[in-house]
């Protein structure tokens, strides 16, 4: 079983980046706080029954907080409150290019829980958390060819959807 020191600093470690993934996935604070939580009680029973690795704990810590977060989509199939302060775009001086990037965003999160799941949770660790495709493939037990594909059919729902919202001409 995995100690109280090591539990401790796991959650020390992991528990902002893993409530922004799942806050990110499902769009609510509340909903985020209650995966979070049931993903570090998950992991303290996982643990009872097979040695946790702390080399490999980030990838399960992923694992299971992407599965929860899947399982609530699922289960709830409703898109929840909208309002967030990711920064998908760079954000600039005046107040009506704020404006602008503001109902952006606002479209851009829209897209996103349009999307299935699993390209929702490729984009977010792309582009907020940094992973490269590899790890990506890895935390999501997915091949790299997988990620590539989901994130350019992403990225191209994204242009289509701010095209038809006129934010975007070619």
């Amino acid at each position: 079983m995995i100690s109280r020191e090591e539990l401790i600093s796991l959650y020390s470690t992991y528990y902002k980046e893993i409530f922004n993934y799942i806050y990110r996935l499902t769009g609510s604070f509340e909903t985020a706080e209650d995966i979070l939580q049931e993903t570090f009680i998950n992991i303290i029973e996982y643990s009872k029954k097979t040695t946790i690795h702390l080399d490999t704990a980030k990838s399960l810590l992923y694992r299971t907080a992407h599965n929860l977060s899947i399982n609530y989509l699922k289960k709830n199939e409703k898109i929840d409150s909208l309002d967030d302060d990711n920064n998908y775009l760079p954000v600039r001086n005046t107040f009506d290019d704020d404006v602008i990037a503001e109902e952006i965003q606002e479209e851009i999160l829209k897209a996103l829980h349009q999307l299935d799941a699993v390209s929702r949770s490729i984009f977010i660790l792309k582009r907020d958390n940094n992973y490269t495709n590899e790890e990506i493939a890895r935390l999501l037990h997915i091949s790299e060819k997988t990620v590539r594909r989901k994130l350019q059919s992403t990225l191209s729902q994204l242009l289509l959807h701010l095209k038809s919202k006129g934010f975007y001409e070619e």
